[in-house]
């Protein structure tokens, strides 16, 4: 469509404030669930965004793998605006992927930041032209089905990991990782493909 994301309901929201604190918790827990099951799971994700990613939508296309922007998209996290603060890891993704200052403008002032904004930044991964970020999301899924599904899933693994263990746990990891990897059919196959000159056929 036209827009990744609109937000959170606002009405919603405040029939929310009428009930039990417990309801909104819950809500939040469930969104989470997705939060996390999007980083944790095995295989990329990739977000296309068109349009406004707001609220929410920020916190689900930060969890992805990759982020195709339209060049007229943006990414706006207003929730100060309305008297509240972000969920979903949207604070959590941006401490990782940006300045501090770029962070506060975003989430204190809850101002818009654009898709190239953020590509010079190095949040968003591809810019496409309006209208076009499914299709190029498409075509960097084609590619990716090119790449050893083991080693796609390693690589997310260590990166998710790498930004909460030292240096020796992250190196223990990538040990055991390659080790891994490099007993796996696949690595038989890109090896052999490598020295053969022609495409793998991994599986």
């Amino acid at each position: 469509g036209q827009h990744f994301c609109a937000g959170g309901d606002l009405n919603r929201l405040q029939r929310n404030r009428e009930q039990d604190p417990s309801v909104q918790s819950q809500s939040i827990a469930a969104f989470n669930t997705w939060i996390e099951s999007i980083r944790l799971f095995p295989k990329p994700v990739i977000a296309a965004v068109e349009g406004a990613a707001a609220g929410a939508g920020v916190s689900v296309a930060l969890a992805c793998d990759l982020l195709v922007a339209a060049e007229n998209a943006y990414l706006t996290m207003a929730y100060a605006n309305v008297g509240l603060s972000p969920d979903g890891g949207g604070a959590w993704a941006m401490a990782r992927h940006l300045p501090r200052a770029t962070q506060m403008q975003m989430l204190m002032l809850g101002e818009r930041m654009s898709a190239s904004r953020l590509h010079q930044l190095g949040v968003v991964s591809h810019i496409s032209a309006p209208g076009e970020a499914l299709q190029m999301a498409k075509a960097l899924a084609q590619q990716l089905t090119n790449r050893a599904p083991n080693v796609l899933s390693s690589i997310k693994e260590l990166c998710n990991d790498a930004v909460q263990v030292d240096l020796h746990e992250h190196l223990e990891n990538e040990r055991t990782h390659f080790v891994r990897n490099l007993h796996h059919s696949n690595a038989g196959e890109g090896i052999q493909a490598f020295l053969e000159k022609r495409n793998a056929n991994y599986r």
